[in-house]
C-alpha cells in the first residue's frame, strides 16, 4: 500500500521550489568612462598632417554638437560620457586649420548607431547651398555637399561643408566612425580648399586602433 507521506514529501519539494529566492542576475556593467587616453594623441596627428606648424592640442569634456535635421551642428549629444580633443597649428593657406575630435560613448550600440544615422542623413537630405549669416550680422553662404566615405570601425558616416565669406572660404570635412558603443566625430577644417579624404580617413583608422 502507498504511504500517506509520499504525497506530502512531494507536495513540501514544490512548495520549497516555488519559495526558494530566484537566482540574482547581475546587472550590466556601466560603460566606462571615456579619458584623454582614448582620444588621438599630437603625434597622430603630426604623422598624418606632417606640416602642420607649432600645433596646439587641448582636451576638455563636452558633448558633440551633431546634425538636427538640416542643422549642421543643431544638437548636443553627451551620452553616457563625452570627451573632446582639439589640434590648431599656425594656420597657413591651403592647409589644415583645426582639428576636433569629440567621442561619445553610449550604454547601448543602438544610441551609438542613431547618432551616425544624424550624419548619414545630413548628407542623404541636405546637400546644396545655403544663404545665411555669421550672427554678427555679415553674410555667409554655406556649401553643403554630400560625403559618403568607405567603412571605417564599424560604421561610418561623414558630410563635407564649405564656409564662404568675405572672399575667403573655410571647408570642414566630418568623418563618424562607431567601434561598439562609442563614436568618434572628427571634424577636420582646411582653409581655401577641401580637406583632402585621404587624411582624413587615415586619422578616422586611427582613432579605431586607440578605441580598439
Amino acid at each position: 500500500m502507498r504511504s500517506p507521506l509520499i504525497p506530502l514529501v512531494a507536495a513540501l519539494a514544490v512548495l520549497a521550489a516555488l519559495l526558494a529566492p530566484s537566482p540574482v542576475v547581475a546587472a550590466p556593467a556601466p560603460p566606462e568612462r571615456l579619458t584623454r587616453a582614448d582620444l588621438l594623441t599630437l603625434e597622430d596627428h603630426v604623422v598624418v598632417y606632417p606640416d602642420m606648424r607649432d600645433p596646439l592640442r587641448t582636451v576638455m569634456r563636452s558633448p558633440v554638437f551633431a546634425p538636427r535635421g538640416c542643422e549642421d551642428q543643431g544638437i548636443a549629444v553627451r551620452g553616457s560620457s563625452a570627451i573632446e580633443g582639439s589640434v590648431s597649428p599656425d594656420g597657413r593657406r591651403r592647409s589644415v586649420a583645426l582639428i576636433d575630435q569629440d567621442l561619445v560613448r553610449f550604454d547601448s550600440v543602438r544610441k551609438a548607431r542613431a547618432l551616425v544615422q544624424r550624419y548619414r542623413d545630413f548628407s542623404k537630405r541636405c546637400v546644396g547651398d545655403v544663404d545665411t549669416d555669421d550672427g554678427e550680422g555679415s553674410d555667409v553662404r554655406l556649401k553643403n555637399r554630400a560625403w559618403f566615405p568607405p567603412l571605417v570601425g564599424d560604421e561610418s558616416a561623414g558630410m563635407l561643408i564649405g564656409w564662404f565669406q568675405s572672399g575667403s572660404a573655410d571647408w570642414r570635412r566630418v568623418l563618424v566612425v562607431r567601434t561598439g558603443r562609442t563614436v568618434s566625430v572628427l571634424d577636420v577644417s582646411f582653409t581655401d580648399v577641401r580637406p583632402p579624404m585621404r587624411g582624413v580617413l587615415a586619422l578616422g583608422r586611427l582613432a579605431v586602433e586607440r578605441l580598439g
